[in-house]
This record gives structure tokens, C-alpha cells and sequence, in this order.
């Protein structure tokens, strides 16, 4: 219930749009363990919404998403790590992050993956290579 108002202040529906409130309610039911929540409240960090921009602080929320298995948690965690923001730019758990989610039929997080795939390389090998010997 408490993630559905942060949602409804998110996006004004059925109330005036309020960011603030939003964030409120969002950290609620985040305290609680509800992953959605907590991943909704990890982009309001990161976009300085109803808060103060904190990409630490975002980390930290879609970090516990994550790993609750929340596949849009995973996938930002991932496109944090992949970008450096609020953490040590970082390919491998970027990968690990991305492949989580992608299992999960998460089209962004397999996107993702293959960017990374053929653009990246990490300690001087490719990812193919560290997936192949």
C-alpha cells in the first residue's frame, strides 16, 4: 500500500504530483523490504527527485533491491557500475548485475549485456574471453 501512494505522488495519479511525498511514502515501504519501493527510491536519489541528488545513496537503495532479486534493482545497480556513479566504475559486477536481471526476461539489462559484449574490454581481455578461457 504504501509503495502504491509513493507511485500515485510519482506520477500524479488520483493526487496532485508530489516528489516529496512520493519519496516519503517510498522510504516507508523501502524500510519494509518491498524491493519495488526500494528501487523507485534509489532513482529518486539519483535523479534528485523529492530528495537531494545522492548516487551513493541510490546505490545503496537499488543495491538492496538487488538483492532481493528485483530485476529493475539489478539493472540499475548494473548501469551504475557500468557508468561509475556513486560507485567505482567496476565491468565485472556491472556483468553480474545485468546478467541477474536479464535472466529475468529484463530487455534493458540484456541490452546491456551486449553492449558491454562488444564494446568493453576489462584488465586488458575482452569479456568473451573471460567467459571462454
Amino acid at each position: 500500500m504504501r509503495s502504491t501512494l509513493g507511485w500515485m505522488y510519482e506520477n500524479g495519479e488520483g493526487v496532485k504530483k508530489d516528489y516529496a511525498q512520493a519519496f516519503t511514502w517510498y522510504l516507508k515501504s523501502a524500510k519494509k523490504d518491498h524491493a519495488s519501493a526500494q528501487t523507485n527510491l534509489g532513482w529518486m536519489y539519483e535523479n534528485g527527485k523529492g530528495t537531494e541528488q545522492d548516487d551513493a545513496k541510490a546505490v545503496g537503495w537499488y543495491e538492496k533491491a538487488a538483492k532481493l532479486g528485483q530485476a529493475e534493482g539489478q539493472l540499475n545497480l548494473g548501469i551504475m557500475y557500468k557508468s561509475g556513479k556513486g560507485v567505482d566504475k567496476d565491468y565485472l559486477q556491472a556483468i553480474f548485475w545485468f546478467e541477474k536481471s536479464a535472466v529475468q526476461g529484463n530487455t534493458n539489462a540484456q541490452l546491456n549485456l551486449g553492449v558491454i559484449y562488444k564494446t568493453e574490454k576489462v584488465s586488458g581481455l575482452t569479456i568473451l574471453n573471460l567467459f571462454t578461457g
